[in-house]
């Protein structure tokens, strides 16, 4: 089986550190759990990328405990995956970024 390699837009950057302050301000601690659940994710991801696909080109896996999703493209040739965003479930992906 081969792992896929991961390629982070620099923006999910901003995506995570937004996701992290806001469960932080929500309960302490809780932007931890998430990054944790985040890296974990990823490892699972690189195992298996065939996830729904939810608009164009664009795959979404969505986290077990928080209400986020991982929006990716799968570069099949090259054995990578792309993530373009970590965005709530609860936010319109179109309003923030556009590929």
């Amino acid at each position: 089986m081969v792992n896929y390699t991961i390629i982070a837009d620099p923006k999910v950057k901003d995506d995570l550190k937004e996701a992290r302050d806001f469960l932080n301000s929500r309960r302490k601690g809780f932007g931890k759990k998430f990054l944790s659940e985040y890296r974990i994710t990823l490892k699972h991801l690189q195992k298996n990328p065939d996830f729904q696909i939810r608009y164009n080109d664009i795959h979404c896996l969505p986290m077990k405990t928080f209400k986020y999703m991982i929006h990716f493209r799968i570069d099949e040739p090259n054995k990578s995956i792309l993530i373009y965003a970590v965005l709530s479930n609860y936010l319109n992906p179109d309003r923030y970024w556009i590929k």
